[in-house]
């Protein structure tokens, strides 16, 4: 038997079990998106106070999504050079330079994100994404404008866990939150607010299963635009807590039907499986937190491969326990 035959049917196993994930969709149709990170955070910090109308002028250019409107009113411009000549906003400015010195790396991830994006929004406009100077507002480290796909990143927040004011000033930052704080969980972040804009999540589901559901749902998102990224990335687990989870996975669902918690309204469990966490409290000390995440990606999984429901039916679909359901889910 000639060596080629004997992989036929290896090979026949792989393309069966290619056609059966829907995560797996062919970009030959989509055209390559180039997405640049245009450098807002720097270019700004060019103003001063004698020029400062001519010079946002040249800026409204490129930078329309942060300088629109009456943006030459004297009120304006005041408070605008209050922000450039803050001590903190210019060493954050300057630190910025130093770290993002190269972001051809995020740049080719972006790229390919929006490359599915497009996939799956072919009518949305080619993405922009602009880096700026947040202060360390930590609640809103990207903000997205569905109309122009627009994402505005504030790179001050991915400055690496070890910079030291997240630290100081009263922050008081934990490990397992700083660690998140990393150049490449940006396109991780940026298309879960893609997805909280487009069909307004957070609020989903009454019992602890519809809101691992509806978690799950958030990560098959995001899965979905970044099928290239290792999961530990998208989960923004540690690879040893991904291995835990990976291991683990059918102790846990049987922990779950075990105690009863499927059908809790209890806040306090919410409260234990969804937030973040160094581990999850009353499971080993080498799981991560926010385990809802993991467990409702693989129902999530499970459903679509399951059915012949879209990506954006299944966002829309605001019947978590119909998904749950139908997902066959069963680890083995």
């Amino acid at each position: 038997m000639s060596i080629y035959h004997k992989f036929i049917p290896v090979l026949l196993l792989f393309f069966a079990a290619c056609q059966s994930d829907p995560i797996l969709v062919d970009l030959g149709n989509v055209p390559a998106e180039e997405v640049h990170v245009l450098r807002y955070d720097q270019d700004i910090f060019t103003v001063n106070r004698q020029n400062a109308k001519e010079q946002l002028d040249v800026l409204a250019k490129k930078y329309p999504l942060f300088i629109s409107g009456d943006y030459k009113d004297p009120a304006r411009i005041f408070e605008l050079m209050d922000y450039l000549e803050d001590p903190l906003q210019k060493d954050l400015k300057e630190k910025c330079k130093q770290t993002f010195t190269d972001l051809s790396a995020l740049e080719k991830t972006l790229s390919e994100g929006f490359r599915y994006y497009k996939y799956y929004y072919p009518q949305a406009p080619s993405a922009k994404v602009y880096g700026y100077v947040s202060g360390l507002s930590f609640e809103h480290p990207i903000e997205w404008e569905d109309s122009t796909s627009s994402a505005a990143v504030a790179l001050d927040l991915y400055l690496g866990p070890g910079f030291p004011l997240y630290y100081q000033m009263g922050f008081e930052m934990p490990q397992y939150l700083s660690y998140k704080l990393q150049e490449k969980f940006i396109p991780v972040d940026l298309f879960t607010k893609v997805a909280l804009v487009k069909y307004d999540l957070e609020k989903d589901g009454n019992t602890l299963i519809e809101k691992i559901v509806s978690h799950g749902k958030m990560q098959y998102f995001i899965k979905a635009m970044l099928p290239f990224v290792p999961d530990s990335t998208r989960l923004m687990y540690h690879p040893e807590q991904m291995k835990w989870c990976q291991e683990s996975e059918e102790r846990l669902w049987q922990y779950f039907v075990r105690e009863n918690l499927l059908h809790s309204t209890d806040f306090m469990v919410y409260k234990k499986y969804l937030e973040d966490g160094p581990f999850t409290s009353s499971l080993e000390k080498e799981s991560p937190g926010r385990i809802a995440d993991y467990i409702g990606l693989r129902i999530v999984q499970s459903y679509m491969e399951n059915s012949e429901v879209t990506l954006d039916a299944l966002m829309k679909e605001k019947d978590l326990l119909n998904i749950f359901q139908k997902s066959k889910f069963k680890p083995e």
